[in-house]
């Protein structure tokens, strides 16, 4: 039961992982730059990037 919860957890911790690269990937940053952040760092830079286009399209 224990190295079943252990291959879940890994499995999941992959599939974000995955996603937070995708994530990355779509904020308009040299793909250097988006290589090398972490999580809370794509966190943090994707809301800031959607905040200003929300201010940007208000704008319009």
């Amino acid at each position: 039961r224990k190295e079943k919860s252990r291959d879940a957890a890994r499995c999941r911790r992959s599939k974000e992982s995955e996603v937070f690269y995708e994530l990355a990937h779509q904020l308009p940053l040299p793909h250097t730059v988006s290589a090398h952040l972490d999580k809370a760092s794509i966190m943090r830079l994707t809301i800031s990037y959607l905040r200003m286009r929300k201010l940007l399209d208000a704008g319009e």
